[in-house]
Formats: C-alpha cells, sequence, structure tokens
C-alpha cells in the first residue's frame, strides 16, 4: 500500500499545495512511513521545473520505503458529471477511510455513471469516489461534517477555511426528497476539478 495525493498543475503553479504536503505527511504519520520534507520539496521542484506551461494531473506516491514517484499526466476538460448513489461497504480500518491511499476497493464501481456518492449504514450521505460533496441550498453552501467517515479534501479544506463552505449533514432521504424537489444543487469538489456540476440519477 502507498500514500498519494493528485495535484492540479496550472503554468508551473500547484494549487492548494500546502494543503497537499500536510495531509500526506498526516497521513504518512499514521502509517508510520518514512516523510522527508527535502525529498517532498525536491519532488514539487522537479515537476515544476519540466512541466511549466499547460494544465495537468500530478499524481505523487509516496512508498512504504519513503521514497516519493509521480505522474503527469494533461488534464482535459470537463465541467460536469453524472452520478449514482451507493451504499458504503463495511471497512475494518476505518484509516482507510480517511486518508489517501492505493487502497481503494471501496470506491471501484462499473462507471454506469461517472461517479459514486457514498452513504453509510445510518443513512448519511460522505462522499464521491473522487472528492467531496457540495451541496447548495438556498444561498448557502453545504457539505458533511467530518467523523472520522471520509477523505477530508483539500479544496473542501480550503472553501472551509475561507468561510464559503459550511459543515452540516444530509440524511439519504432529505437528500432525495430535496433533489426531486429541486431545493438543492450538487457539486463535486476536489483539488483537480475545484468544482464540478454533478447531476444525481436517483
Amino acid at each position: 500500500m502507498q500514500l498519494f495525493e493528485t495535484l492540479r498543475l496550472d503554468s508551473g503553479k500547484f494549487s492548494r499545495l500546502r494543503y497537499h504536503y500536510d495531509r500526506i505527511k498526516h497521513s504518512a504519520n499514521q502509517f508510520q512511513i518514512t516523510f522527508e520534507d527535502d525529498q517532498w520539496h525536491k519532488t514539487i521542484s522537479e515537476i515544476k521545473n519540466h512541466y511549466f506551461t499547460g494544465t495537468y494531473r500530478v499524481k505523487i506516491i509516496l512508498h512504504p520505503n519513503g521514497i516519493f514517484k509521480y505522474e503527469v499526466a494533461e488534464l482535459p476538460q470537463k465541467d460536469s458529471f453524472t452520478a449514482k448513489i451507493v451504499p458504503l461497504t463495511q471497512i475494518q480500518d476505518k484509516r482507510i477511510l480517511t486518508n489517501k491511499t492505493t487502497n481503494r476497493d471501496h470506491l471501484a464501481h462499473n462507471h454506469e455513471t461517472d461517479l459514486i456518492l457514498l452513504y453509510d449504514e445510518s443513512g448519511k450521505i460522505l462522499e464521491f469516489d473522487i472528492g467531496n460533496i457540495m451541496i447548495k441550498e438556498g444561498n448557502h453552501y453545504y457539505t458533511p461534517v467530518f467523523n472520522d467517515d471520509f477523505l477530508k479534501g483539500c479544496k473542501r479544506q480550503e472553501l472551509i477555511d475561507e468561510g464559503e463552505l459550511i459543515e452540516k449533514d444530509y440524511s439519504l432521504a432529505t437528500f432525495k426528497q430535496k433533489l426531486r424537489q429541486n431545493q438543492i444543487q450538487v457539486f463535486l469538489i476536489n483539488s483537480l476539478r475545484e468544482v464540478a456540476d454533478v447531476a444525481i440519477n436517483l
């Protein structure tokens, strides 16, 4: 198992770099994986020096031996997604939910839709397979309260820190009802796509 971060690189500039650094360093500590600051910064500099024009998806992987590797691909434009709602499978090690690891079996799906939206056994709406959920209701934007039950995204945290996003839980029943009555709008938020519209298949 490895840890990884997926970052957006625009014209040689990483978005939310500090958030990604803090998250992967915290995860490394949780899994007792060596994390050397100088190796992280060296990797970041190397990528920026090679890809200084264009927009890219950058995946930085931290191996159990403390070595960083990376993959870079051009990021195609995509502003809207489809999603279906599915229950979260039971997971023994909660660290798999709250850290970005290569153990992602709980996020696997058949891609009948672009995304899946997960909910837990209590009916709480949690997250998409590739990012957090943002719900617009009235003039406010909401995202589920973190209770060690999903991955805290870097874009999510940035919006909370900026006062743009409020933590509030939605039950599956309430979420579906408000969707059918057009009382809410749903968005995917992640560091790569930032904010994108999502159409939920009910």
